[in-house]
């Protein structure tokens, strides 16, 4: 009888670690967006991020590698970026599996220079390590043909080895 007890406590202790690790890792998502929406912290923005993350924009064809690269390639400061709406983004829905968030959205319109965007669709997957750190943070953007060129972007599909 004893044994079954300790059985059972440790079932439950197994099955509330893995509820507190997705409620963490959506807590930790939501505020995350929230930041990105308001776009104006952006070393707070980079505090989600582990140093040796990975970013794959799948459309756009790039893949950084390290934290300090993700940041020159987001260029935050940039005074080309001009938001034309109140938020840069829009978050329509979050999913959380464990250590993994999917964030469907989309992206307001915005002004770089003299180039004005349109609403852009955005699913993005992120993946987190065991201290709530952002290792791998996967982009599908719907780039309008103005702001991609489709035919000389780099090819996501030479990433597979």
């Amino acid at each position: 009888m004893h044994t079954h007890r300790i059985l059972f406590l440790l079932v439950l202790l197994f099955f509330s670690c893995q509820k507190n690790e997705t409620a963490s890792t959506e807590e930790t998502t939501t505020l995350l967006y929230q930041i990105y929406a308001e776009r104006e912290d952006f070393e707070r923005f980079l505090s989600f991020y582990d140093e040796d993350m990975v970013l794959e924009d799948f459309i756009f064809g790039e893949r950084i590698e390290g934290k300090e690269t993700f940041k020159e390639f987001f260029d935050w400061p940039n005074p080309k970026f001009q938001k034309l709406e109140d938020k840069a983004l829009v978050v329509k829905d979050i999913t959380v599996q464990k250590n993994k968030a999917i964030i469907r959205g989309y992206f307001t319109p915005f002004k770089w220079g003299d180039y004005t965007s349109e609403r852009m669709h955005f699913t993005t997957i992120l993946e987190f390590n065991k201290a709530g750190k952002i290792i791998k943070h996967q982009d599908w953007i719907n780039y309008p043909n103005t702001l991609i060129d489709y035919n000389k972007r780099k090819n996501s599909n030479d990433w597979l080895k």
